[in-house]
């Protein structure tokens, strides 16, 4: 879903991945106050704008060529009522499920990745979730209400529903977490999805369009709409093909 104009892409790829992107929506901060209540699909709808950051870590986990430290936080102060409670801990443990899996990000080590129109050959990265400040990236559970303000600021307007990415943050929605998208509920793995694509653009991807049919690019805005592709929660198939379509502006 494109909502800020960037330069067309050049068509030839350079040997390393590029820096992170400007900010991107995929897919309102109460400081202080009382959170409000929740939405009518009984999502909360905001916490208190503060996180707590999982502790502990893990191994570095595949073999690609860059390494991507990864921090995981949770908003506090969610009046979660009869949602399941996402943790700190239980999210990181999530997390690394889906940045551990077979066909995640990791198997760039085996399959290294080139994409032209962002000016990425030959990339693989491998990963590791930290606690301390040495990270790289910081995943964010957050509330819609302080997804929004905190996407806003920085000109992306998440609705209430969207995710975004920004800098070194990626602020995970509540709303998709908990509920995932009609034809895929959170249940059948709509983490993966979200997890992937918002990691993809940090490591430099634009969003991408159906090249037709079959699975969708990890890059595409399933949530919008699939234009003849099917719904695919990885970035690469079984036998590590990198499934991308052509450029669309993120």
């Amino acid at each position: 879903m494109p909502i800020i104009a960037q330069p067309a892409p050049g068509d030839a790829p350079t040997s390393s991945p590029p820096s992170p992107k400007p900010p991107v929506k995929s897919g309102g901060f109460e400081g202080g106050g009382k959170p409000a209540a929740p939405g009518s699909d009984g999502v909360p709808a905001s916490g208190n704008g503060t996180f707590a950051v999982a502790s502990g870590g893990t191994d570095v986990v595949g073999s690609g060529s860059k390494l991507i430290r990864y921090r995981v936080e949770v908003e506090n102060g969610i009046p979660w009522g009869t949602n399941p409670v996402w943790s700190a801990s239980k999210t990181a443990a999530e997390v690394d499920r889906v940045i551990a899996a077979p066909r995640g990000w990791t198997f760039s080590a085996q399959h290294p990745v080139t994409y032209g129109p962002n000016k990425i050959s030959g990339a693989s990265w491998r990963f590791q979730r930290v606690s301390g400040d040495g990270f790289d990236v910081r995943l964010r559970l957050a509330t819609p209400k302080t997804v929004d303000k905190l996407c806003r600021a920085v000109g992306i307007d998440t609705e209430g529903v969207y995710s975004c990415r920004y800098g070194d943050t990626i602020l995970l929605n509540l709303r998709r977490w908990l509920k995932g998208i009609p034809g895929q509920p959170a249940s059948t793995d709509f983490h993966a999805n979200t997890v992937n694509h918002e990691m993809g653009h940090f490591l430099g991807f634009d969003h991408m369009k159906c090249p037709g049919r079959g699975p969708a690019p990890i890059m595409q805005t399933q949530t919008i709409e699939l234009n003849g592709c099917t719904l695919n929660n990885w970035p690469f198939t079984a036998d590590g093909t990198f499934v991308q379509g052509p450029f669309a502006s993120s």
